[in-house]
């Protein structure tokens, strides 16, 4: 009996008429392929895996201890020595005895006992700086997570005149401690002298340029602050920058108006 008009077979499709119109052909239901509810398929497209996942969690991790070392690397001001008895002893030895041929800027090492003089050293006082230092590169292998370390090292190069060499030893000290005053303001008094003494113009003034940069980064609660003021107003004449030079010269004279070098900023 054929199949009343209208009414569809278990299993099969409904009826596609042929091209009498009358016949009708049954499409079994197997031969078509299911359909994903869209629900299903959103749920299965947001599964996680459990690997994927764990990295994921873990690198938040690692971005968070960053941030929390980067929050307490930002807060240390280190200042004078590290606590060691070899450092002790050569700080001793060198204050007071040394000088550093610094012209007309500031400077100071903990070192050294302070700010030294701004002479050239002479057979005596570099004789002292090359017996001083295998003890403080010691020292250094005994404190290699000290700033401290690295600038008396830094230190003696200045002694010596070799700039290029305190100025990038000054500058992994602060990569150490960011906020490092004695570091920023010898990497940059190396800077400038550095840039003193290269007869290219363009890479004259990249120097001072950087060292105005260092002398910047010595916040004002370090005792470096004001010799990096004195320092930055200084180097800003030097590279042709009058307005700035006089505006930093008088947040110095704000703190000091009767030195010898309040009278030398007022002389410029």
């Amino acid at each position: 009996m054929s199949p009343t008009a209208g009414a569809v077979r278990p299993g099969c499709r409904p009826p596609v008429a042929g091209r009498s119109g009358r016949n009708v052909v049954w499409a079994p239901m197997a031969q078509i392929p299911p359909i994903t509810p869209p629900v299903a398929e959103i749920e299965r497209r947001l599964q996680w895996r459990v690997v994927p996942t764990l990295g994921f969690i873990a690198m938040l991790l690692s971005l968070l201890a960053l941030a929390v070392v980067s929050l307490l690397l930002a807060h240390r001001h280190p200042h004078g020595l590290p606590d060691d008895a070899d450092a002790r002893t050569v700080a001793a030895t060198l204050a007071g005895r040394v000088s550093a041929a610094t012209g007309e800027l500031r400077w100071r090492a903990a070192v050294l006992g302070g700010e030294p003089a701004r002479e050239s050293p002479d057979a005596a006082m570099l004789s002292l700086a090359v017996v001083a230092r295998p003890s403080l590169e010691a020292v250094r292998r005994r404190h290699r997570e000290d700033p401290r370390a690295l600038s008396a090292l830094a230190a003696l190069d200045m002694e010596r005149h070799a700039y290029e060499r305190a100025a990038d030893t000054y500058r992994r000290a602060c990569e150490l401690a960011p906020h490092y005053g004695e570091g920023r303001l010898g990497a940059g008094v190396a800077l400038a002298l550095l840039g003193g003494l290269t007869p290219e113009p363009w890479q004259s003034r990249a120097y001072r340029m950087q060292a105005i940069a260092q002398f910047a980064m010595v916040d004002s609660i370090d005792a470096e602050y004001p010799l990096a003021l004195y320092d930055r107003a200084v180097t800003l004449r030097e590279v042709g920058r009058g307005a700035e030079a006089a505006f930093w010269a008088a947040k110095y004279l704000a703190r000091d108006d009767s030195s010898r070098w309040a009278r030398a900023l007022k002389g410029s």
